[in-house]
This record gives structure tokens, C-alpha cells and sequence, in this order.
């Protein structure tokens, strides 16, 4: 795995977050860069908050500011975790950096009742125009920062489907929604900037 870009201090994708947590729950936080969603779920949402994180500074800058989180590459599993040792298990902005998606997510629903993965869509309009313009997917080539592999929205679903994971609930957000907390409730898969999906094991 591929350390993401750090997080920044406020993203769209946190609020449709926030909402698809119950109160109280007990949540494990994968790739929580410097904790800023796992101080928002404790302080917003009441939840006892785990997190992973990669890079050690990160993780330095979480135990510093008091959450409980340990410096881990998530795609070595979460053997330390007994299954259903969380009612949510989140993966924010992070699925497009890893390079083992299936055991991934597979793991996330063997410790977790449901789990909630948010990423870019990649058929955004603005990076289909981007991309039938020469412009390409993603930065330049010349560009050092960890490569991330585009994901649309069709393609999550299929992946999901092979996984026998259901999807419980889903919220589509962008900087130009027009619905509750910016989400996009006609055409996601060509308006959403990004997807929030809150899934679990199929029966």
C-alpha cells in the first residue's frame, strides 16, 4: 500500500460520514492520516474510535492529540481484530491507494458489522472532460506523490457484488450539490464528485 495524500481539515465526504454513524458506536478508522475524522466522530457522534494509520508521524500526531490509533499497513489484515470487534469500520479516501482491494474490504466485514468506504468518482464530468481533452486521470506523470487508481461508481458496485457485500446505503457528494449536506440525489455517477457507501455482509 501507498500512503494517500494527508487529509485536509474539512471534506465533503466526512459529513455523509458522520451521518451513516450511529451514536455510541464502536469504530475503527483505516488509513486516519492525523485523526481529524476519528476527533470528529468522538466529538460529534459519542463513538469509541480505533484508528490505523501507515506513516508513524501521522500516527505520532493521532496519539498526541489523544486517539488511540497504531501505526499498521492495512493490507497486512487485521489479524489483532477479532470479527465483529466494531459496529463500523471506515475507509476514507483510501481505496484508490491500495493496491489489495478484496482482502481489504473482506477484512473490514469480518471485524466490522457494516463498513463505510468514500473515494473519488472517477466519472465525475469534470475528469471525463478533463481526461476527452488530452488532459488525461489524474496529475502529471512527473508527479511523486503515491499514484492513486481511478474508481467510478459502476465499478465499486461490481466490485461489491463479487465481494457478496450489500449495500445498505449510499450518499453522492460535490462541491456543486444542490441537496442536504451537498449531496446529489439525479445522476451520481456523471455529478458526484464523491461516493459514501455504507455496506455489510450479505446474508
Amino acid at each position: 500500500m501507498t500512503a494517500p495524500p494527508r487529509r485536509t481539515a474539512h471534506r465533503l465526504d466526512w459529513e455523509a460520514i458522520l451521518s451513516l454513524v450511529p451514536s455510541g458506536a464502536r469504530v475503527l478508522d483505516l488509513g486516519c492520516g492525523t485523526g481529524e475524522l476519528l476527533a470528529r466522530l468522538a466529538a460529534e457522534r459519542s463513538v469509541l474510535g480505533r484508528g490505523v494509520e501507515l506513516s508513524e508521524a501521522d500516527t505520532r500526531a493521532c496519539i498526541a492529540r489523544g486517539l488511540s490509533v497504531r501505526q499498521g499497513d492495512i493490507e497486512e489484515g487485521l489479524a489483532d481484530y477479532p470479527d465483529n470487534a466494531f459496529d463500523i469500520v471506515v475507509l476514507s479516501q483510501t481505496l484508490a491507494y491500495i493496491n489489495r482491494r478484496r482482502p481489504v474490504v473482506e477484512e473490514m466485514l469480518r471485524v466490522g458489522r457494516r463498513a463505510i468506504v468514500s473515494f473519488d468518482n472517477a466519472g465525475y464530468y469534470r475528469a471525463r472532460l478533463r481526461a476527452a481533452l488530452g488532459g488525461g486521470f489524474g496529475g502529471p506523470l512527473d508527479d511523486e506523490r503515491p499514484r492513486e487508481r481511478p474508481i467510478t461508481l459502476g465499478q465499486f458496485r461490481t466490485f461489491c457484488d463479487g465481494l457478496g457485500a450489500r449495500v445498505v446505503d449510499a450518499a453522492f457528494v460535490g462541491r456543486h450539490a444542490s441537496g442536504p449536506g451537498g449531496r446529489h440525489a439525479v445522476w451520481p455517477a456523471l455529478f458526484a464528485h464523491q461516493a459514501v457507501y455504507l455496506l455489510e455482509r450479505a446474508p
